[in-house]
C-alpha cells in the first residue's frame, strides 16, 4: 500500500452528497512530468464477497436517488467508513497517469493507497477555482489542464463531447421545480478523470486477463453529419442518441466508440454501483493476490444486474412521472412549447418529445390530427390522466 497522503487531494463533489468516493491529485516528478492520480473509496475491504452485506448491496444493483428520498446500496455504517473526506486518511485504488503532450497516455500504475484529501470543494468552489486561477491552487489548474488535452485526443480518436443542458426534478418547499443545469468545467474535468480510470483499468483488468463488466458501443452513424444537419438545433444531440447504438456490458473488451476508448469499464462508484464494486474487488484480489472471480461467477452477476436495473429504472421511471404529473399540474399553462423528436409508437401515441423551456427530454402520448416533423416545434395542451405517459394533444 503506497503512502499518498503527502499530495494535495481535491474532493469535487456536488453540494450534498451521500456517497463520496472520488478525489485527484497532481504529482510533480523528476524532469517536470506531471501525473494525474485518480483515487477510488474501497468498500469491498470492509466486507466479504458473498457476505450478507454483499448479496444485499448485489440484489440493490445500485443506489436510488429518486425525488424524495435516497435508497443506498450499501450499509450507511459502510459508507460512512469508506467516504472520503477531508482530512480524513482513507484507503483507496489509484491510478497514476502520465499523459503525452497531445493528452494520450504514455504511462499508468494502478495500485492499493491511502490519502488524506486536503480540499473538499463544490463543483461552484472549484469552478471559482479555476476561473481566478490562484497561483495557490496551480495543481488543480494543471489537473484541468491536462484533462482538457485528454479530452481534445478523445475527439480525435471519435468520441463525442455531449453539450446540451439537462433538468432536474427537486422539491422546493413542497413544490416541484425543473432546475436547469448546463456543465460547467469543474464537472467536465471530474466527469474526464472518471472516464480516465474505467479506461486504465480496462487496461489492468485486460492485461492480467481478469473477469469483469466491459462497456461495448458502437456508433451506427455519421455524428458529424448528424450534428452539422442539426447544427442550430436545441434537440442535435437528442437526434444523434436516436442513431447511435447503445452501449451494452459484456465479458469481453472492445471498443466504446462514444468515448474514443479502445475498451473501457465503469469501476468509479463502488459505493452506489455493485458491477463497479465487483471490478473495485478484481483489481483489489488481484493486486494482493487473492482468490479471483471466475468468469462464469462474473457472467452471472452481469445477467442479474441487467435484470435489477430493468426493476430500478422502472421505479425511477414511475417517480419520475409521478412529480412531473405534479409539477404540470402546478404550472398549470395553457400551452406548453415542445420540439418533436420521433414516434416511438405511432399507433399507441407515444412520442419522444424535448421541452425547451424547460430543458426536458420526455416520453409523452401525443393526440394529433396532422403529421408531424422531427425538429419542429409544437404547441400542446396538456391532459390530466393517471396513464403510464404524460398526455398532451396539439
Amino acid at each position: 500500500m503506497k503512502d499518498l497522503t503527502n499530495l494535495k487531494t481535491y474532493i469535487i463533489d456536488s453540494d450534498d452528497p451521500h456517497e463520496v468516493d472520488d478525489a485527484i491529485s497532481l504529482e510533480i516528478k523528476e524532469g517536470n512530468i506531471k501525473n494525474l492520480w485518480i483515487h477510488i473509496s474501497n468498500p469491498c475491504k470492509l466486507f466479504l464477497y458473498d457476505s450478507n452485506i454483499d448479496l444485499d448491496a448485489r440484489r440493490r444493483n445500485n443506489s436510488l436517488y429518486l425525488t424524495d428520498q435516497y435508497v443506498p446500496m450499501l450499509p450507511k455504517d459502510i459508507i460512512e467508513k469508506a467516504n472520503l473526506a477531508n482530512n480524513k486518511i482513507s484507503e483507496t485504488i489509484s491510478a497514476s497517469i502520465e499523459f503525452n503532450d497531445d493528452g494520450s497516455i504514455n504511462n499508468y500504475e494502478i495500485i492499493e493507497a491511502i490519502i488524506k484529501p486536503k480540499y473538499q470543494l463544490t463543483y461552484e468552489d472549484a469552478n471559482e477555482i479555476l476561473e481566478l486561477e490562484p497561483k495557490e491552487e496551480i495543481e488543480l489548474i494543471e489537473i484541468k489542464n491536462l484533462l482538457e488535452k485528454s479530452i481534445s485526443f478523445r475527439k480525435k480518436q471519435g468520441a463525442i463531447i455531449f453539450e446540451n443542458t439537462n433538468s432536474k426534478i427537486l422539491l422546493y418547499k413542497d413544490k416541484v421545480i425543473l432546475n436547469k443545469s448546463e456543465k460547467t468545467i469543474s464537472q467536465i474535468i471530474v466527469a474526464e478523470s472518471m472516464i480516465l480510470m474505467g479506461y486504465v483499468t480496462s487496461l489492468f483488468i485486460n492485461k492480467y486477463n481478469l473477469a469483469a463488466a466491459f462497456r461495448i458501443q458502437k456508433i451506427n452513424c455519421n455524428p458529424t453529419e448528424i450534428l452539422n444537419r442539426y447544427k442550430d438545433s436545441e434537440i442535435k444531440y437528442i437526434i444523434l442518441k436516436q442513431y447511435m447504438g447503445k452501449s451494452y456490458i459484456t465479458t469481453k473488451p472492445g471498443n466504446h466508440e462514444s468515448l474514443g476508448l479502445k475498451m473501457y469499464v465503469q469501476c468509479t462508484s463502488p459505493l452506489r454501483r455493485y458491477l463497479d464494486l465487483i471490478i473495485q474487488r478484481q483489481v483489489y484480489n488481484k493486486i494482493n493476490n487473492y482468490d479471483l472471480l471466475s468468469l462464469n461467477a462474473v457472467s452471472k452477476i452481469i445477467d442479474y444486474s441487467k435484470n435489477r436495473q430493468t426493476e430500478n429504472n422502472n421505479i425511477f421511471k414511475n417517480d419520475k412521472l409521478k412529480y412531473l404529473r405534479l409539477f404540470f399540474i402546478e404550472e398549470n399553462k395553457s400551452i406548453y412549447k415542445i420540439i418533436f423528436v420521433k414516434w416511438i409508437n405511432y399507433k399507441k401515441n407515444i412520442a419522444l418529445v424535448y421541452f425547451p423551456d424547460y430543458s426536458l427530454e420526455l416520453l409523452i402520448t401525443l393526440f394529433v390530427s396532422i403529421e408531424i416533423f422531427s425538429n419542429k416545434i409544437y404547441k400542446v395542451k396538456y391532459i390530466m390522466n393517471d396513464s403510464n405517459f404524460l398526455e398532451f394533444i396539439y
